[in-house]
This record gives structure tokens, C-alpha cells and sequence, in this order.
């Protein structure tokens, strides 16, 4: 794959450019050093998600002010436990309406989110386990088709492979990319 330049120097109007991808990167947060699941796994009471570990793993959250994937801006590990804990401060999981339109669950792991609109990954057992969701600060919370954090991830990278390739069609929209190397989903 050829990397075309933008006028902007340093900018790649590709993805899979390493400019691009070096971007990307910086716009994530910093690697996680040493063990940070312990405290977060003690503080939630739960194991966090394999998927959700892995991807970790690899940043601690996201830096940038509208987010680098398109699922909002990602959490770090502090994140997550902050916004669960909001979360779970205001959820009343004895409300008869939690029932038939949750608004959060006991073991929602929020991995992304905005204004009070949080995706999430179901840690809990059951026939949802893993799979990602979204629930907004005034509706219910809804599942999103994705039967695990790493095949989203999986298949949002695909978009980012084959974005300029207008005959791919995927599950997730390929995004476009300004002159200046910026990615829009």
C-alpha cells in the first residue's frame, strides 16, 4: 500500500500509513505499567473482561476530545472505575422499569463514552456475557450486535485497512480521512 502525503508535512491521508498510525497511537494514552488490573478488578469486585484487558494493554484510555475509534473516546483504567462507579451510585437496580428497560447493570464495564453516554462490555454471566452495549445518560441501555470487544476491534481495523477501497463493504464504516490526516468515522 503506497502512503500518499497530505500538504501538511508529517500528515498521512492513509490509515494504514505509519504516520497515520503513529498518530493514532499518540492520541491514545500511555501504556500501562505494571499491574493496574488489581486494584481495578478489586474496586469493581469482578474480572474485567479478557477483550477488554488485552485492548488495555495496549493504551490507558484515549487523549484525544472526540476519541480515535468510533465508539466515543476511550476510557483508562481510572476512567472505567470512575464512570462505573457514578454509574452504579445512581443506577437502583430495585426500580421495576430496570427490569424491562435497563438503564445500567451490575457488571456494565464502561470502555468508552461522552457526556454522559458510556459504551460497555458485559462482564456478567449469561447469554449477553461480553458482548457490547451502549447506554445513554437518559434512555435505556441497549445491546449493539457485537458478541465481544475484540471482534469489533477486529473488524473496525478492517474498515481502517480497506477504507479507500470502495468496493469493501464491512459491518462498520470505513472512515474518511481529511487533508490534514485526521480520521472521521
Amino acid at each position: 500500500m503506497s502512503c500518499p502525503r497530505s500538504r501538511r508535512p508529517g500528515a498521512a491521508s492513509t490509515p494504514g500509513c505509519p504516520d497515520t498510525r503513529r498518530r493514532l497511537w499518540q492520541d491514545s494514552g500511555p501504556r500501562l505499567r505494571g499491574s493496574p488490573f488489581q486494584e481495578a478488578e478489586s474496586r469493581l469486585g469482578f474480572p474485567l473482561p479478557a477483550d477488554l484487558r488485552e485492548s488495555l494493554r495496549c493504551h490507558d484510555g484515549d487523549t484525544s476530545l472526540l476519541g480515535v475509534l468510533p465508539c466515543r473516546r476511550l476510557y483508562s483504567v481510572t476512567e472505567i472505575i470512575e464512570v462505573r462507579e457514578m454509574r452504579m451510585e445512581t443506577w437502583e437496580s430495585d426500580d421495576p422499569d430496570q427490569a424491562e428497560t435497563p438503564w445500567w447493570g451490575m457488571k456494565w464495564v464502561p470502555i468508552s463514552g461522552s457526556d454522559g453516554d458510556d459504551h460497555f462490555v458485559d462482564a456478567g454471566e449469561g447469554m449477553w456475557q461480553n458482548h457490547l452495549g451502549d447506554a445513554v445518560h437518559d434512555d435505556q441501555a441497549y445491546f449493539l450486535g457485537w458478541p465481544s470487544l475484540g471482534s469489533w476491534l477486529h473488524e473496525v481495523a478492517q474498515a481502517m485497512k480497506h477504507h479507500g477501497q470502495s468496493s469493501w463493504a464491512g459491518a462498520v464504516t470505513a472512515p474518511k480521512v481529511d487533508s490534514s490526516g485526521d480520521i472521521h468515522w
